[in-house]
Formats: C-alpha cells, structure tokens, sequence
C-alpha cells in the first residue's frame, strides 16, 4: 500500500481550529499530541504533550491513548489502551475532532458522507414555503407584456 499512498488511510481534522487539516496512516506508529517534537501536532490547549498514537498494521488502523490527561475519546466513548479503527470513526483528543477514513473499505468520503443508498424511508425534501407578499406591494395579476410592443398572436379557435 506504501506504493499507493492515496490508499492509506487519513485522519481528517473535522472539529477544532485546525479543521480540513488531514494526516495519512502509516505502518509504524505516530504520535498525536501538541508537544512540537509529536508526529502530529495539533494546536489545542486541551491536548497532552504526547495524547494517543495512531497507527497502520496489517488488520487495519489502531489508536492507542498514552495516559493522556483529558483523554481520548472514540465515537463518544473513553478508550484506554488500544483499539482497532474502523472507516467512519470520530476521534476526539482535547477539543479536537478527527474523523478515520480508510479508502480500502470505506463506506464514507473523507469527511463522512455516507456512501451507502439512501433507505427506503427517505424521504424527498419539500420545498420551502413562498413567504407572504409585504403590504403595500400589489401583485400582478395581468400577464406583462413583452417589451418592444410584440403581443403574442390570438389562437384562432375555428382552425
């Protein structure tokens, strides 16, 4: 996969003041934190030195906390120790958001529009309601005419 680097999986900053920012996956394993010496630096406050690490073997992504203060959070949930990623999934570390993607199974794009068919209960979108005329504005209630004094022809019901 090294050989097609577009195919490795991304951590696609999604929430926070670096948002859009996104870091590739790779085999050995890479630091997260704020600390400037980490793999990835993020710049939130909120983070550890050295947060979690994040990492590519041959079963998928693994994200790792590292004892981090504020800790790290996966679909809502405090992890400790390892875990494995799956395609989709929400990193939070500190006030910062990462979203997995992984284009070798993914289900989503990069920033988690689903690419799966819509389910039999969607539904269509209405359209918006016309708001109401202001007053004092009148609305017209002939057809007008077009400029240059051309009036369409009157169909002739006898032909």
């Amino acid at each position: 996969m090294e050989e097609h680097p577009e195919l490795m999986p991304l951590l696609t900053v999604s929430g926070g003041a670096m948002r859009g920012l996104s870091f590739r996956v790779g085999r050995d394993p890479q630091v997260i934190g704020r600390a400037p010496t980490a793999d990835i630096v993020l710049a939130d406050p909120h983070l550890s030195r050295r947060h979690a690490t994040v990492q590519l073997a041959a079963d998928g992504g693994w994200l790792t906390d590292l004892g981090s203060t504020n800790g790290t959070w996966l679909n809502d949930q405090r992890i400790t120790g390892r875990v494995q990623l799956t395609d989709g999934d929400v990193i939070r570390l500190g006030r910062t958001d990462l979203r997995y993607f992984d284009p070798g199974v993914a289900r989503t794009d990069p920033v988690g529009m689903s690419f799966s068919l819509p389910s039999r209960d969607h539904r269509p979108t209405l359209p918006l309601p016309v708001p109401p005329t202001p007053r004092g504005t009148v609305e017209p209630r002939e057809p007008v005419e077009p400029r240059g004094g051309v009036r369409p022809l009157p169909v002739d019901a006898h032909h």
